[in-house]
């Protein structure tokens, strides 16, 4: 398998995050996606505290915006000249956004990028087909739909692992719950497992409260080739890997099963790392079921035990691992060109020890995941190189 990783040889540089900036994610916005973005990074700069000037490359992740979204961004920022230009890779476009500055301050063309997502996936479908009471589901995407593919994944997993429908219900109380200590979540309330049980069925087994909602907002990171300025601790960027599907017997109408083991297990080479290691994760729970499989395709654990160890209470805040602390898409949201950037944003703020009330004790080792139409997936790990006091 081929993934983008440094190639062996290859001088590689550290890269740190030293900046983070995020909007509130919510249904809609007044601003426009080049304003937001804008938001989003003077946040980040201010947290790394550099100014404008100092960038030297931005990468705008944009889902659903206008011609010339880097431009725009960088008219509301100031003309400093700036290279920018955009990336989109569906849902994973803030996450290939942040791998394209990773490896333009690796490789060394530059010494301080940033990395921004912004845009909605509801303007990329079209705002009258999300708006909708009731959503023709066929009118938007014809056959091949995400609900169906992952409906079609939970009731297999029932079938081959026994895996009861309160496993997947109890990621979203568990995604909703983390959400509802997020102020910069979509989603701020935290039903019960019965409570989402009385959701009605979106494609059976799937119900409607275990798919993400569509939103927007912004989130922007300034990686740099230097420890960060502040004295707090240096988030290192360990891994940045991706890939794309390789074909598969159900490859017209599904996912490629296998990409996200094979990315993983790049990332952790890369790293030098195993699962063992990770202290938090968040992964592209887009649809409840996914975080089951996803979190046994990446090593956490066996083939069919992802539900019952989550029921169990061993990827809550305070567990073995912290799971989606953010609230994930579920609970913080998934405007699309924003969503992978908010992983490292949460990710980051964990490792610094800053959380608040969603704060996991041990912040060592952190995997961000991200799965893009088509398919791609994309993996970072971060390393807070400062041990915990």
């Amino acid at each position: 398998m081929r993934v983008m990783s440094a190639h062996p040889a290859a001088a590689r540089r550290p890269v740190y995050v030293t900046g983070i900036g995020m909007t509130p994610f919510a249904r809609t916005h007044e601003a426009r996606t080049g304003g937001l973005g804008a938001t989003a990074i003077r946040a980040a700069l201010a947290d790394a505290e550099i100014a404008w000037p100092e960038v030297e490359l931005l990468v705008a992740g944009v889902v659903g915006g206008d011609l010339g979204a880097a431009p725009a961004i960088v008219h509301e920022l100031g003309y400093t000249g700036v290279p920018a230009h955009v990336v989109e890779n569906a849902s994973a476009t803030g996450s290939a956004a942040f791998n394209s500055a990773y490896h333009a301050v690796a490789a060394g063309y530059v010494g301080c990028a940033v990395a921004a997502g912004c845009g909605s996936l509801a303007n990329a479908l079209g705002h009258g087909a999300v708006s909708q009471q009731r959503l023709d589901l066929a009118a938007v995407s014809g056959a091949n739909l995400p609900p169906t593919a992952f409906a079609m994944l939970k009731r297999q997993r029932m079938h081959d692992y026994g895996e009861p429908d309160d496993a997947a219900l109890a990621v979203v109380a568990k995604n909703r719950r983390n959400a509802s200590r997020n102020p910069l979540a979509q989603r701020r309330t935290a039903p019960s497992v019965a409570e989402l049980k009385d959701s009605p069925m979106f494609a059976d087994p799937l119900r409607r409260s275990e798919c993400c909602p569509i939103g927007d907002g912004a989130a922007a990171v300034v990686l740099s080739a230097q420890p960060p300025r502040n004295g707090g601790p240096a988030i290192r960027v360990a891994a940045a890997i991706s890939a794309t599907d390789q074909w598969h017997p159900a490859a017209a109408c599904a996912p490629d099963p296998g990409i996200t083991r094979r990315v993983a297990d790049a990332a952790y080479r890369t790293a030098g790392i195993t699962a063992a290691d990770l202290d938090l994760v968040e992964v592209h729970d887009a649809f409840s079921v996914e975080e089951l499989q996803y979190l046994e395709d990446i090593g956490l654990c066996p083939p069919g035990q992802a539900g019952k160890q989550l029921i169990d209470g061993q990827f809550d805040i305070g567990g073995r691992v912290a799971v989606s602390p953010s609230g994930g898409l579920i609970g913080r949201g998934h405007p699309g060109g924003a969503t992978g950037l908010a992983q490292i944003v949460e990710l980051a703020t964990q490792l610094r020890g800053t959380a608040g009330e969603r704060q996991h004790a041990q912040r060592r080792n952190a995997l961000a995941h991200m799965i893009g139409a088509g398919g791609s997936c994309y993996i970072q790990i971060l390393q807070c190189e400062e041990p915990p006091r």
